[in-house]
Parts: structure tokens; C-alpha cells; sequence
């Protein structure tokens, strides 16, 4: 099982001109701000290269600054530095063609090497203006007013009022500072969550919510079992003993699968991007693992489900009345989302598979009402891991959610239950923008 590590961010400062603010626009953009190693490649060649440094740039330099590498390693066995600057290009591709398509330069960095090129997209040059004679009217000008013009006399009170003008200026902009340190202070503080269309039923005042994280290794145990895995059989713990291992698989890979707790690095992004929501609070989040779970839990909490029915067998409780559910074939390599009533050009299914070029992933987001019946729950599944990122980017992501919550919105200007089904693609594991292909809304 491959780990997830992070290494800390590269700190060497950028020459600053256009072409450091694009590096910094870019590193700052969604399409990298969740990838800090992408993050620290690109800053490091950036640096060098507009620092005039550019003969430092080679494949172990890098490895060694930003991948932590020894400096005697063998990139010839250790091909991070080249897999990476693989993933950088896409990533780069998918900046400039989606957030990025305004940038008046483009960025990129030609195979064969890791040198970064700044290209302009369109010319921003204009040509010199000539002001010799302009300058020579305005100094005439300048001559005629200082000769004709009588010097006024100076108040005799000038200090004093210069005086008291500078107080009342320092005093007004500790009032500004103070408002606005304040103002923020409170924008902290006041829970402005209480007022969002979706979050507020989760987060408002006095409430929580409980994020329940995947099961991971219970994919792996499917996968190496070569068996599926029901809730009903999820809510027995014998199952742990009742699976046996397929062919070429050890008993003891088996147990130890059985014995971990196991979740996605998505799951931890997404539980950590809900907990910088402005206006929430720590202990306004309840993080669970779904095998710690209880049917009781979902009568008058609210809940946030992360990861398919595979990972987290909770979502089956809310699949009876739903339209888009989802489907994975382990055997196959393919995960589906099925439309239980296609409308219009509507397709029954809506296939990933692991062979697909494109690598087109699928997600659904559905806000359901709690097994009680009081309480909202939260639906964020996806094909793969990056379905589910795709599925957390389209409900954490105010300038896409808010559009369509109005779309939807009822007359008295209440949200429905409802189910979207997004389409992404998977940029090595990691969701690039979505799109809607189709939704539904619920009157329950």
C-alpha cells in the first residue's frame, strides 16, 4: 500500500516580476493548491531559472531539495523526480486551459529536461510614445505660471492647522484598523455558516456534525477476497473471520487487512477543508470511522458520508430512494453509476473504467434527510478517490454550489433534497473541474 507523504513546502524566495506572480497565481490555484509537492517542484525550477541559476537544475538536485532524496541516490532506480515533473505538465495543461486561460504568459516545461519557459500568449508591448515635445509645453507652461502668477503669502496659522489635520488623520486610521480587526474578528466568530443554503443545516448554531471517513482497507479485503460485502454483513463483525483469501493471496496479508483501520488521504482533505468553513468551530465536527458506526447514529445526527457504498456500506441505508447509485466491479476494473430513470438524452449508466485514456471518473453528491427524519445527511461518493475529491470540490466551492442551490430553490426560497452526478477526470489520482451531466431534487 503506497503512503501518501507530504514534503514541506520550498521556501526559496522568487525574483519578483510577471513572471514569479504567475508561479505564485499558479501554486495558488486549485488545480495545485492541494498538491504540495507539485507545489514545491514548480517553485524550485522557477526560482532557479529566473535567479539566473538555471545550470543547477538537474534530476537529482531536484530530488534531493524537494523530495528529500540523498545526494547519492540513483534516479535511474528512483524515478520520482521524472514521474512528477510528468504530473506537473498535466497539471500546468489543466491550469492554462481552465483558471488559467486569461494568463497574458503561459508556463511550461518541455520534455527532456526540467527547464521552466515563460512564453507571452499575446503581446502586451506597446511601442514607445515620443513626449519630447509635450514634455518642452508642459516646461513652458511651467516657465509662463512661475513668472505670472503672484506667490501666495503663507497662513500665519499653517502649523497649527497642518497640526491638527495629521491627529485627526492618525485617528481616523486607528478607527479604520480597528473596524476592520474587529469586523473580521466577528466574521470568525458570528457564524456566518448559520445563513449557507447547505452548510447552515449542518453547522448552525448549537449544532454538529458527524464526518464518517471510509473504510479503505475493506475495499482491500474485498479485492484480495475476491467477495463483496453487504451492510447486514458489515454489522456483524464475524465477517472479519467468515472471508477467505483467493488464490495467490496470504492468510496473514488477509488478517492484517482485517485488523487495520484504513482511510483515504481524500477523505482526510475533505474533513479538513470543512473545518476552515468560516464560522465553524472545532467541536462542531465529529469525526467517526465508519466501522465504529451504529444505525442509531443517523436517527438525530447530522451526517456526512464520504466514499462509496464499497468503502463505507452506511451509504446503502439511503440508496432505496435514490436515482444515481453506485455500482464497482473489482473483478472488471469498472465502476459505475447507474440511473435508475434516464430522462431526456440520459444515459442508464455511466461507466469508469480503469483502462479509459481519459481516465473519466464520476461522483454523486445527494443530500438526504436522516433516518429520523429530522436531520439532513450528506452524500459525497465517488467511482475512485478522486470521484469523491470531485464530489467535495463541487459542494465546497461556493461559486459553483450557490448556482445551482438557486437553481433549484423552491418558492419560499427553501433547498430540496437532491442528487447531482458530476463528471471529472483523474489527473493522477487527483480530480480536475467537474461538470453536471445530470441531477434530481426531492420533495420528501
Amino acid at each position: 500500500m503506497s503512503h501518501n507523504l507530504v514534503q514541506s513546502e520550498i521556501t526559496v524566495p522568487l525574483v519578483r516580476d510577471s513572471r514569479s506572480e504567475l508561479v505564485e497565481r499558479i501554486v495558488a490555484s486549485p488545480s495545485f493548491v492541494k498538491s504540495p509537492r507539485l507545489c514545491g517542484l514548480l517553485t524550485y525550477i522557477c526560482t532557479l531559472s529566473l535567479e539566473g541559476r538555471a545550470d543547477e537544475i538537474s534530476e537529482i538536485n531536484i530530488g534531493v531539495a524537494v523530495f528529500a532524496r540523498s545526494p547519492g541516490y540513483d534516479p535511474s532506480v528512483d524515478g520520482i523526480v521524472r514521474s512528477h515533473a510528468s504530473r506537473l505538465r498535466q497539471r500546468l495543461e489543466q491550469y492554462f486551459s481552465e483558471e488559467g486561460c486569461e494568463e497574458p504568459i503561459r508556463l511550461s516545461i518541455p520534455k527532456g529536461a526540467y527547464l521552466p519557459v515563460f512564453e507571452p500568449c499575446i503581446s502586451t508591448v506597446e511601442p514607445p510614445v515620443d513626449t519630447s515635445d509635450q514634455v518642452s509645453a508642459e516646461e513652458d507652461d511651467i516657465a509662463i505660471t512661475a513668472k505670472d502668477v503672484t506667490p501666495r503669502t503663507t497662513p500665519p496659522h499653517l502649523p497649527l492647522t497642518i497640526w491638527i489635520l495629521s491627529l485627526a488623520l492618525v485617528v481616523a486610521c486607528g478607527m479604520i484598523a480597528f473596524l476592520l480587526v474587529h469586523g473580521r474578528n466577528a466574521a470568525v466568530h458570528s457564524a456566518p455558516i448559520a445563513s449557507h443554503p447547505l452548510w447552515g443545516r449542518f453547522f448552525g448554531a448549537d449544532q454538529s456534525a458527524m464526518v464518517v471517513c471510509s473504510d479503505a482497507g475493506l475495499t482491500v479485503l474485498q479485492v484480495l477476497s475476491g467477495h463483496s460485502l453487504k451492510l447486514e454483513d458489515y454489522l456483524d463483525t464475524d465477517y472479519r473471520a467468515s472471508f477467505r483469501a483467493s488464490a495467490g493471496v496470504t492468510a496473514q496479508a488477509l488478517r492484517s487487512m482485517v485488523a487495520g483501520r484504513y482511510t483515504s488521504i481524500v477523505n482526510l482533505q475533505i474533513a479538513s477543508r470543512l473545518s476552515r468553513l468560516q464560522g465553524i468551530y472545532p467541536a462542531q465536527i465529529q469525526m467517526r470511522y465508519a466501522r465504529d458506526l451504529r444505525a442509531n447514529d443517523f436517527k438525530d445526527s447530522s451526517v456526512i458520508l464520504l466514499g462509496s457504498h464499497q468503502t463505507d456500506p452506511w451509504v446503502e441505508l439511503f440508496e432505496a430512494g435514490m436515482n444515481f447509485t453506485m455500482q464497482i466491479d473489482s473483478n472488471r476494473e469498472m465502476a459505475s453509476v447507474l440511473n435508475r430513470s434516464p430522462l431526456g438524452d440520459e444515459l442508464s449508466h455511466y461507466d469508469s473504467k480503469g483502462a479509459d485514456p481519459k481516465q473519466t471518473v464520476y461522483a454523486v453528491v445527494a443530500l438526504r434527510h436522516s433516518l429520523g427524519g429530522t436531520r439532513p445527511v450528506l452524500i459525497l461518493e465517488g467511482t475512485s478517490m478522486a470521484g469523491t475529491e470531485a464530489a467535495a470540490d463541487f459542494v465546497l466551492e461556493d461559486m459553483r454550489l450557490l448556482p445551482f442551490l438557486n437553481k433549484i430553490r423552491r418558492p419560499d426560497g427553501s433547498i430540496p433534497y437532491f442528487e447531482v452526478l458530476l463528471q471529472s477526470n483523474s489527473l493522477d489520482g487527483n480530480a480536475s473541474q467537474s461538470k453536471i451531466v445530470a441531477y434530481r431534487t426531492s420533495q420528501e
